[in-house]
């Protein structure tokens, strides 16, 4: 976009008389930026700096030298030929009052038996005044899902405030050129060109704003430091742990994994203030164990509470069935028919359960033999299901007949005549029943 307010004009011109990148910082960054690797297979192993091939006999431990160009390389077994590698690094300069961090994209190609193909872009400057508003210049940044580029004029840039886009301009070198320089009042609060692969703007924010974060790099404890942006309440969390790591001198190489570590161990009951909990010699070993340990823990809790659940639904399920047989005692026996089909009472439960395998209906699983105003009752030829049966003994309504898949049946209207045959007999049962319970209560 056009630089439009009067600190932006200020940048684009000063933007333009910054010096140029020298062929020392170049080769430092090709350098230190980039891995040097050799590709070997079984006869013979090349360097993808110089292309040139050498013998195997030079390699120890995956670790060799190349005779050609004598660079270090480590060696990988495969039956590649070439490499691409894209990395970005930064040069720090004091101009005209801003602090500047100009950023780069160094790209390589490698190919067996050609010299590295090695490219310097100046894509994206930082200008931070004195206020500590910080300015971008540089490159357009093209993002999608199969590019990564930095294209376009020379322009002010500016992250959109929501959407994918959202720090864009956002860059983390992996290295800051030893020769930076950082203004005094940066460097009194620990922000040297030693950033473990932060962004300066990023340092500036939080360092200012949090003391803890000034101690964590001064103490160059990189990973701690990022991972105070996005999690600062874990940072003053486990803040004496983190004493007791600086105390003995002790690297955290993987924030994520050792905070999630010390809450394992906050579980457990442990001490967060022994060292020999907090600065494991092997944090991904023991990490993993007491993952295990937990998982074993919540393993049997859950097969205690599934036990305990068990348990309830059997003692339930004794309880629905005494009370199915208490209420389904009057209509045992109770059966009406022709010449082919019967209409009997499902009497107990699993004969629920059979009717509902045989019918492939839900009078089982939906638990009708608890619906305490409701008979049912099951139609056979032969002995086999042929339709279910629901009937309100309130109303003495035929609520439901089902066939197999819940579909009435060729047979359905003959069922209900049947069913209806019977009722009289049905009321009488209640009749005969609801006097007896009168006399038991007297």
């Amino acid at each position: 976009m056009k630089a439009r307010t009067k600190l932006e004009l200020e940048v684009v011109r000063l933007s333009n008389m910054l010096p140029e990148i020298t062929a020392k910082q170049e080769q430092w960054a090709e350098q230190n930026c980039l891995r040097h690797v050799g590709y070997a297979n079984k006869t013979s192993c090349f360097c993808l700096d110089c292309g040139e091939t050498f013998g195997l006999e030079l390699i120890s431990r995956r670790r060799a030298t190349c005779p050609h160009c004598d660079q270090k390389l480590k060696v990988f077994y495969n039956r590649k030929t070439t490499l691409k590698q894209v990395e970005y690094y930064a040069i720090a300069y004091l101009f005209s009052g801003f602090q500047v961090v100009a950023n780069f994209e160094i790209i390589s190609s490698h190919k067996k038996g050609q010299p590295a193909y090695i490219s310097h872009t100046r894509i994206l400057e930082y200008w931070i005044d004195d206020t500590g508003k910080t300015t971008k210049i540089g490159r357009l940044h093209n993002t999608s899902f199969f590019c990564d580029s930095w294209i376009g004029d020379w322009e002010i840039r500016k992250d959109v405030s929501r959407g994918y886009a959202y720090n864009k301009y956002r860059i983390y070198p992996c290295k800051y050129h030893p020769d930076s320089c950082i203004k005094p009042e940066y460097r009194k609060i620990g922000i040297t060109h030693e950033l473990g692969g932060l962004d300066m703007e990023e340092a500036i924010r939080i360092i200012g704003s949090e003391p803890k974060a000034e101690t964590l790099i001064k103490a160059k404890q990189w990973w701690l430091l990022s991972h105070c942006e996005e999690s600062m309440g874990r940072i003053y969390r486990y803040w004496p742990s983190i004493k007791i790591c600086l105390r003995n001198k002790y690297t955290v190489k993987d924030a994520r994994t050792w905070f999630d570590y010390l809450t394992l161990l906050d579980g457990f009951g442990k001490d967060l203030r022994n060292p020999k909990y907090v600065c494991p010699k092997d944090l991904k070993r023991v990490h993993d164990q007491l993952v295990a340990k937990r998982s074993r823990i919540n393993e049997a809790e859950r097969a205690r509470i599934n036990a305990m659940r068990e348990a309830d639904r059997i003692r339930a399920d004794q309880e629905a069935a005494k009370a199915f047989m208490e209420r389904i005692q009057p209509f045992i026996g109770f059966a009406v028919g022709d010449e082919e089909i019967t209409v009997k009472v499902l009497e107990t439960i699993p004969e629920f359960e059979q009717e509902a395998k045989v019918l492939h209906h839900c009078v089982f699983t939906n638990s009708y033999f608890t619906k305490q105003n409701s008979l049912i009752m099951s139609a056979r030829i032969e002995g086999e299901p042929v339709e279910t049966i629901e009937l309100s003994l309130r109303s003495f309504e035929i609520l439901q007949a089902r066939g197999k898949f819940n579909r009435a049946t060729e047979y359905h209207d003959r069922i209900l005549k049947l069913v209806k045959k019977g009722l009289p007999r049905l009321k009488k049962i209640i009749d005969n029943s609801a006097e007896r319970s009168a006399l038991k209560t007297a």
